[in-house]
């Protein structure tokens, strides 16, 4: 496993800077999620303008540009809409292209709700989200780009996400993972990792503070909320994942948050440690002896929430 981090966390930073503090701090590699406030990525002449020589930062520095992060989504009803994230998702998979790029970001996102028109079924958005998923995979592919569908709103259950990855029928769609967004969910890792597997492409490192119905109390760093790191880790490592764990600190949308040049260092050094540890010998399934209490538990430990966990 290699770590990374999102520009989320550090929305002030240019990209040259973004590269020298990557480095500096001991990360393996970058996602760009905006730059500078700039949220469109193909509208940044740093990149789109001049990709030879962005790369060229890259690769001189030896960090690696993992992903572009889109705000791509395909659940609306009005097919205008879905087409225009489409194209969106074309832009950033050209431009991951040229960058030399290996993964672009978009979203699963929700069950539209609309009072006077009706409301659909889940397993009918999931239909229209797998129909724009599999339009979109096999450019990704003449790109040599993988599209990586993080879990989010209404889909954070990897059950979902499953089955929208496994409807493309394309090696050039995989899943982007958040525990964090899964546990929104009351949805351990013990449950999400071994069934998503191989189909995980990146890993997004995030923690918080949940209630016992699994809203977010407060952001924090690895390590130091609910979310359990350590055996996330494990189980990344029982499935033999080789790729990212990005550093998800949303900076850029709570500027209350602590600053990057204290964050990024402490969240780096805590999951090295995890990743360094000598992995033990353990199954994700029911029964695990070695690890006893699963992650559910540590948000409501009651009969209820360690069925849930089990």
């Amino acid at each position: 496993m290699r770590l990374g981090f999102s520009t989320v966390a550090c929305p002030n930073w240019d990209l040259a800077t973004i590269i020298k503090n990557a480095k500096e701090m001991g990360y393996h590699g970058v996602e760009l999620r905006g730059l500078q406030g700039r949220m469109h990525l193909p509208l940044c002449p740093e990149l789109a303008a001049e990709p030879e020589a962005a790369r060229e930062l890259f690769r001189s520095a030896e960090v690696e540009l993992v992903c572009l992060s889109t705000s791509a989504a395909f659940h609306f009803r009005d097919v205008r809409r879905v087409e225009e994230n489409k194209a969106e998702v074309r832009e950033y998979v050209e431009l991951a292209g040229r960058l030399g790029c290996p993964t672009v970001r978009v979203f699963g996102a929700e069950v539209p709700r609309a009072r006077f028109i009706g409301y659909e079924s889940r397993a009918v958005v999931l239909a229209r989200i797998a129909a724009a998923l599999r339009d979109l995979a096999p450019f990704a592919a003449r790109h040599r780009v993988t599209l990586v569908l993080e879990n989010s709103g209404d889909f954070c259950d990897s059950q979902a996400v499953w089955y929208l990855v496994d409807a493309s029928a394309s090696p050039a769609m995989r899943a982007c993972w958040s525990p964090f967004a899964a546990m929104t969910r009351r949805e351990p890792p013990s449950i999400s990792i071994p069934r998503l597997g191989v189909k995980i492409a990146l890993v997004r490192a995030c923690d918080g503070k949940f209630d016992a119905s699994g809203a977010v109390e407060s952001i924090e760093l690895p390590g130091k909320g609910n979310l359990d790191w350590d055996r996330t880790i494990e189980l990344l490592k029982g499935i033999a994942y080789r790729g990212y764990v990005v550093v998800d600190w949303p900076k850029l949308w709570n500027s209350a948050l602590a600053e990057p040049d204290k964050a990024l260092p402490e969240a780096r050094k805590y999951l090295q440690s995890l990743i360094d540890r000598k992995p033990v010998v353990l199954t994700a399934y029911k029964g695990d002896k070695n690890a006893p209490r699963f992650v559910a538990d540590r948000i409501a430990p009651d009969a209820g929430a360690r069925q849930a966990a089990n």
